[in-house]
């Protein structure tokens, strides 16, 4: 039988966190393995605030 390799273990703990995490609650929680094996977790009780604030110049339409 093959073993696991590292990365595919950080996967699978990262899934199990995420579904727990949903299952309590929480709004947003999302993690992002780099190649390096450095791991970002972003996790919050409240959703992100839309940033909606724009400039009509920052528009790139046709008038």
């Amino acid at each position: 039988m093959t073993k696991a390799s590292a990365q595919t273990k950080a996967k699978q703990a990262a899934s199990a966190f995420i579904r727990e995490a949903r299952e309590a609650g929480w709004q947003r929680a999302k993690f992002e393995i780099k190649p390096d094996g450095s791991v970002i977790v972003d996790a919050n009780m409240v959703a992100a605030e839309a940033a909606d604030d724009f400039l009509n110049g920052d528009l790139r339409m046709g008038e």
